[in-house]
């Protein structure tokens, strides 16, 4: 009895703290945002309208595309408030969908919220087929 009491809790403490992989391409979001939409929450200090670990579909023009450390990183504006972005952390595979995107471009992503700090940060993220 002892050993099958000691599987059942391995179980369950391995899926609580090792939860599975979300294939966010085929995930369906939870909420659908442009990118300024989002940045005026922040703003308007309406931090809770959404909560972390939501996937996301967003859609923005891009600012800027970073590949530090070997890392793509997507940067939309975030309209009036110069200053605030979204920040979207791109999975590895997604380099070569990429190539053709240039800041101004208009791109839909989807990714996993992580929080706000001065901008929104997403990580995970993915080239919505919407």
């Amino acid at each position: 009895m002892a050993p099958m009491a000691l599987a059942i809790g391995s179980f369950l403490l391995w899926n609580n703290y090792y939860p599975r992989q979300i294939n966010i391409l085929e995930a369906e979001p939870e909420l659908y945002l442009d990118a300024e939409t989002l940045i005026a929450h922040v703003k308007n200090e309406n931090e809770h309208f959404l909560e972390a670990e939501k996937i996301v579909e967003i859609e923005g023009v891009i600012k800027e595309i970073n590949s530090l450390n070997n890392r793509i990183t997507i940067f939309l504006e975030g309209g009036a408030e110069e200053s605030a972005c979204v920040i979207c952390d791109m999975q590895a595979d997604q380099t070569d969908d990429l190539k053709d995107y240039r800041p101004k471009d208009t791109i839909r992503l989807k990714g996993v919220f992580k929080g706000f700090l001065k901008d929104a940060i997403f990580l995970n993220c993915v080239i919505s087929q919407r």
